[in-house]
């Protein structure tokens, strides 16, 4: 039998607050002061994937379409959110919700759809946030992250529902054999002084308490949006002017303590606090998370206790308050068992989970309707789960995968995966696969005591509720995709195909009074004459489209690297079919990395977005669509000494802008002037 050892990987975050005070003027102050100051340069890591499969694997290895966003691919530009980096990964298209932050959205699936992890663990705030849930990837300093890994297609046989799009794990530096420590500030400017300047701070320190046995990191940061001026966007020709994007507000701090015992074994707890503020709607959240990793002659294991607790301090309503919060407890284990036959890797798995949401105002019935006696929901769900990786030949392996979930609301359901990855010749790879996967509606549309105002108004437009009548969502998925590796050139193509059935949605509904009555979910009227909608589940969507990237290095100062991806997301369940919002067909990214002197590298990158629906009504009349358009982004990164590097950046040269002049549209920002300085000791 073969003894397969485990990676030691310890990751984390534990996050707090302090407000970023400081202007372009503070950067260099920091930067002067900081001359002295010693450096631990990052270390690079393989291309080694831990979320694709059940074990970590090499990245031409992978069963799974997967992209990775390295600690250089952040360090090159601003990240005021995680969400406008991953915009350059092929398959992955950007949506604004209502609070105008991007949402992420792969392979025509919307954000919903996309499961966001942390070190391998899931975050979701959307049982506290409703809506418009942007929260998921903002609790982790730019700094403190490793690297980002983006799986395109379905995960749910591994991680279970909200997995149908694909996984985004945001994985955080290791505490380290040596103490290390950073410090960066960053500021962004507007050229446009109507539209909002941007600056963030940060700060991580690590470091062993005892040599190859207690180590402890802590990191956490601040970062500010001012909020745009009412008059930044054009009115339109009802004389309306749209607001621009609104004012953000975010601290978070983390921290690890990583045990090891003995060199088979590690043990780690993560703690976590942080504070959002968008637009004047606030969320706190708090998580712990206590891991366990193994290793054995037999094989290893994996134990994981963790729960997360949202607070809603603001509501979902402009101009009220009505809190609420939530609260996940998971436990969740696998374990790992090399076979001689056919060298396989068999791993099984076991989860628990519950949720629980209480919310006085919006779980307390329709208005007019009694008051309910206790306004909180909760649910359990359990699950197992197998994966068998198998070497057919050489060359050829074959991954086989289920999981069984059984929800206390819809029961039991199968999510089984087959994929394969084959290397018929030097440099190449060929893989391609078959999921089904499914996601349960979330604890408040189930709810039929769940309300909420929405058409625009809290007083004037409609009013939508939950339903004990809906279905979960099913897909079936499959993907085929070649790549080559020339050694300073890669190439890649993958084409996919998505059903997806019974999608969760709310897009019906209106606060004409008169129109209301025709639509399929209408449910009657308030006492004061809004139209009542109940979420409802579309027959069926499809999503099919195709990837392709490639990368140049022309010599070993200067690498290029460009990815094109078509997207064709539509709503099948009709007479015709309708094309989903926020999807553009056409998306390409194009990017160049120049080490122009040892101490002196530039990056520019670009971005084509081809045109996109921003409102298509039920009834396939008066579709809007905006415009394509395409932003270019240059940056400097200049190592003055060890311990300290100076970026700066010109964002948007074009200047291209696009403006709301309806709700359904979006703003993007106009010519920005980035500044940064990070100090490393």
């Amino acid at each position: 039998m073969r003894i397969v050892f485990i990676r030691k990987f310890a990751t984390s975050s534990f996050m707090t607050s302090f407000k970023p005070t400081f202007r372009l003027s503070s950067l260099a102050l920091v930067a002067l002061s900081s001359l002295t100051c010693a450096q631990t340069a990052p270390t690079q890591l393989p291309e080694v994937v831990v979320t694709g499969s059940a074990l970590e694997k090499r990245l031409e290895e992978a069963p799974a379409s997967i992209s990775i966003l390295t600690r250089a691919d952040l360090e090159r530009r601003p990240v005021h959110e995680l969400a406008e980096l991953l915009g350059s990964v092929p398959g992955v298209t950007l949506t604004r919700s209502g609070n105008g932050v991007p949402g992420v959205q792969i392979r025509g699936l919307g954000n919903a759809y996309t499961l966001i992890l942390v070190d391998g663990r899931r975050v979701n705030s959307s049982s506290a946030v409703f809506r418009g849930n942007d929260y998921d990837l903002g609790w982790v300093p730019a700094e403190e992250v490793e690297r980002i890994e983006v799986v395109r297609g379905p995960m749910s046989s591994l991680y279970g529902s909200d997995a149908i799009g694909g996984v985004v794990n945001v994985i955080t530096r290791k505490v380290g054999a040596q103490w290390r420590g950073s410090a960066r500030l960053d500021e962004i400017q507007q050229q446009n002084r109507l539209a909002g300047d941007s600056r963030i701070a940060s700060f991580s320190v690590g470091g062993p308490l005892m040599a190859k046995q207690l180590g402890v990191k802590l990191s956490g940061g601040a970062d500010k949006r001012e909020a745009d001026d009412a008059a930044l966007n054009p009115a339109a020709g009802n004389g309306v002017r749209q607001s621009g994007l609104p004012g953000l507000k975010n601290r978070y701090i983390s921290g690890q303590l990583a045990w090891s015992p003995s060199e088979l074994h590690q043990v780690t707890l993560d703690l976590d606090t942080s504070h959002r503020d968008h637009a004047g709607f606030e969320l706190e959240r708090d998580a712990l998370s206590l891991r366990h990793q193994g290793r054995y002659e037999f094989g290893r294991s994996e134990l994981r206790l963790y729960s997360d607790h949202s607070k809603n301090l603001t509501g979902t309503v402009t101009g009220q308050i009505n809190p609420n919060k939530s609260k996940v407890k998971v436990l969740d284990g696998k374990f790992s068992l090399p076979l001689d036959l056919w060298e396989q890797n068999l791993t099984l798995g076991a989860e628990l989970r519950h949720e629980q949401l209480w919310d006085p105002t919006n779980l307390a019935g329709a208005p007019g309707s009694p008051p309910r006696a206790n306004p909180s929901t909760a649910v359990r769900q359990k699950a197992v789960f197998f994966e068998d990786e198998i070497t057919v030949l050489p060359g050829l392996t074959l991954t086989l995968g289920d999981r069984y979930d059984d929800h206390e609301n819809f029961g039991g359901h199968h999510s089984p995966r087959v994929y394969g990855v084959w290397h018929p010749a030097k440099g190449w790879t060929v893989r391609g696969g078959w999921a089904r996967a499914f996601r349960a509606p979330t604890l408040l549309i189930n709810s039929p005591d769940w309300g909420s105002p929405s058409c625009g108004s809290a007083t004037a437009g409609c009013y939508i509720t939950g339903s004990r009548d809906l279905k979960p969502e099913t897909s079936m998925s499959k993907e085929l995709g070649a790549a080559f590796d020339g050694g300073r050139w890669q190439l890649g193509l993958t084409v996919y195909d998505t059903q997806l059935k019974n999608m969760l949605d709310i897009t019906n509904r209106t606060s004409n009074k008169t129109l209301a009555p025709s639509y399929a979910n209408f449910i009657g009227f308030l006492p004061d004459g809004r139209p009542m909608f109940r979420y409802q589940n579309i027959a069926s969507v499809r999503s099919r489209g195709a990837e392709l990237s490639g990368r140049l290095k022309v010599s070993s100062a200067l690498d290029i690297r460009a990815n094109y991806s078509y997207t064709d997301a539509k709503n099948t369940s009709g007479v015709s079919a309708l094309p989903l919002t926020y999807r553009s067909r056409h998306v390409a990214n194009l990017g160049a990395d120049w080490q122009a002197l040892p101490a002196l590298a530039l990056s520019l990158s670009a971005r084509f977005n081809g045109k996109q629906y921003i409102s298509v009504p039920a009834n396939g009349q008066n579709l809007q669509q905006a415009a394509a358009y395409s932003m270019v982004d240059g940056s400097a990164s200049w190592t003055v000494n060890p311990s300290l590097v100076v970026r700066v950046g010109l964002l948007n040269l074009a200047n291209t802008t696009v403006d709301r002049e309806n709700s359904n549209e979006f703003n993007e920002d106009g010519r920005r002037f980035y500044l940064s300085a990070t100090v490393r000791f």
